[in-house]
């Protein structure tokens, strides 16, 4: 079976004529947006044709724009070191910058319109686009004049997102020298982290010492990166009339205040559950006491005989079908038309990946497989994500964005869906290592990430006042991990050099990318407590909500299903499911 994707219905090659005719159409459609601003500030139509005539432009724009964006990324993704890729992600950044000033002007145009309500309703692609442009009026708030959007688009290239590429370069051509089995070997500082999942005690202790003796010599560098990036966002979201930079996530991922504390409140009450589970880990593991970090991610038992390809398709395929055919027949479609690139490689990225495409109403997914119960649900997460891409596919481009909170929501589903199948179908032996693989990654995503996130908090309110050293840096990661593991892990072993492995606190414009990926999974696990009480009632419902994702904020996508997100009862029973795998993992060993 191919393990290997097909992208020519996107473009065959950076050669195709195709691919040329699209960068040429990219500059007619951007060209025309400009064209747009003028005819509109120089009022030469009435507001409702004018307003519908920059969403066909816009949407015309994205059409092509995203194509080309994708390709580079897939291909990026599959060989980091593709020439041709990173010219064309390049071009794609700086084409994408030159549209700030359009935007910006549309938006306090748009502000500057009475009776937008009234104009919206005659036309009934303006009311297609109702969401999208009640978001854009919310975002007028915060836009400055057109010259200043272009001004800041420009001058990030070379200050925040010059930033990011440096700490991205220095970090993926990091080596260090690791002796495995015997043998010295120079390896990134990716594979060291991703080490921390061995089976062999002292080859995660190895990696440990290693990745930090490796931050230290890297952390000068990152310090420097971490400070410019945050002080930056400091400053624009200031100019724009933010409180904070939390203020401007929460407003970007179309969540309130309300909605957050109520899931951190439940998570924080989780906590000692979570560190009763570490405390049995390390048990297990032969520790007297509290659990060393560095074996925070060991395996427990062994996996069994590692499976196919085609035996993985049938899994998830059979899986997904105890839900609904619908989603089964998706998944087989997913297989066979070769959207997924599974196949282990050199110079191939190492993590899950899922790029959707929705001009051509397809995704691309990338993974590597190896045969473990873990590729499977890793398939199962993306192809989850790409589930719920298709939901959207009747949507204009304007019309398919969705909120991080909400994108974790069908592909952890999925996810859950395949491991409860594993689980039920396993002995008891092959069982446990599938269990504890699924409690760990809880909570990776809810403990650690708690602790991300209030590093982030104190970042920012700290570097208001200056750049912060690498001590000050390390401090207070150290002291953030105490809070979220308590005492369920050895402190003197705690990563005070975590800040640095966390790609996100240095991804220009995408602060707190944390808080959205807990509320991914508890989302999800709330939504399956769910589907357990509900049925086929649930199901019905389930692309309904999808669907829906796109035009709605998170409270009224979530009251599509029937659930109140402000309610701290919703988040208690998402996390009692994860209660009761810890105490069935406790109960097993």
């Amino acid at each position: 079976m191919d393990m290997t994707w097909n992208l020519d219905t996107l473009y065959p090659s950076f050669d195709s004529p195709k691919l040329s005719a699209d960068r040429e159409l990219l500059d007619q459609h951007s060209k025309a947006l400009n064209q747009w601003t003028k005819s509109v500030l120089e009022n030469t139509q009435g507001p409702a044709a004018a307003i519908e005539a920059f969403l066909r432009l816009y949407n015309q724009y994205k059409s092509v724009y995203v194509c080309l964006l994708a390709y580079a990324e897939l291909i990026l993704s599959a060989d980091s070191d593709h020439m041709e890729a990173m010219n064309l992600a390049d071009d794609m950044e700086q084409v994408n910058s030159e549209i700030a000033g359009t935007v910006a002007s549309f938006k306090l145009w748009l502000a500057g319109c009475e009776n937008i309500d009234e104009f919206i309703g005659s036309s009934p692609y303006l009311l297609e686009h109702r969401f999208y442009l009640q978001e854009l009026l919310a975002q007028s708030r915060h836009v400055l004049s057109a010259e200043v959007e272009v001004a800041i688009a420009s001058m990030q290239s070379t200050g925040s997102k010059a930033w990011e590429r440096l700490y991205m370069e220095r970090a993926s051509n990091v080596r260090t020298v690791i002796s495995i089995e015997g043998e010295s070997r120079q390896v990134t500082l990716s594979k060291l982290r991703s080490m921390a999942y061995e089976s062999k005690a002292e080859l995660r202790l190895a990696a440990y010492t290693a990745e930090i003796e490796a931050c230290q010599q890297l952390a000068p560098v990152c310090a420097a990166s971490i400070n410019g990036i945050s002080g930056e966002a400091l400053t624009i979201y200031g100019m724009r009339g933010y409180s904070s930079s939390l203020e401007k996530v929460l407003e970007a991922s179309r969540m309130d205040s309300e909605t957050l504390d109520a899931m951190l409140n439940a998570l924080k009450e989780s906590l000692p559950s979570f560190h009763t589970y570490y405390r049995k880990k390390a048990g297990i593991l032969g520790h007297q006491d509290a659990l060393p970090f560095y074996d925070i991610f060991a395996p427990i038992g062994e996996e069994t005989v590692p499976a196919t390809y085609t035996e993985a398709k049938d899994i998830i395929i059979s899986s997904f079908a105890t839900f609904s055919r619908e989603l089964a027949e998706f998944a087989e479609k997913v297989f066979d038309q070769c959207w997924i690139d599974a196949e282990p490689r050199a110079g191939k990225a190492g993590y899950g990946l899922c790029i959707d495409i929705f001009p051509i109403q397809e995704s691309r997914i990338m993974t590597c497989f190896t045969g473990t119960s873990l590729d499977i649900s890793v398939l199962a997460h993306e192809i989850g994500h790409a589930y719920h891409s298709s939901c959207l596919s009747h949507e204009t481009m304007l019309n398919t964005d969705y909120p991080i909170p909400i994108a974790e929501t069908a592909s952890i589903f999925c996810e859950t869906l395949v491991n409860q199948v594993l689980i039920s179908n396993a002995s008891g032996k092959e069982a446990l290592p599938i269990l504890e693989r699924s409690i760990s990654d809880a909570g990776y995503y809810l403990v650690d990430f708690y602790a991300r996130y209030l590093f982030e908090l104190q970042l920012f309110t700290r570097r208001a006042s200056g750049p912060l050293s690498v001590q000050e840096l390390n401090e207070l990661m150290h002291s953030c991990m105490v809070e979220a593991y308590g005492e369920s892990i050895d402190e003197t072993t705690l990563h005070a050099y975590m800040w640095m492995n966390k790609a996100g606190y240095f991804m220009a414009g995408n602060e707190f990318l944390n808080f959205p990926y807990s509320f991914g999974l508890l989302f999800s696990k709330g939504l399956y407590a769910e589907y357990l009480k509900r049925g086929a009632e649930f199901i019905s419902q389930y692309r309904l909500f999808l669907s829906a994702t796109s035009k709605n904020n998170i409270v009224d996508a979530a009251a599509i299903m029937g659930v109140d997100v402000h309610s701290i009862d919703f988040w208690r029973n998402a996390l009692q499911l994860i209660k009761t795998d810890i105490a069935e993992f406790i109960s097993r060993v």
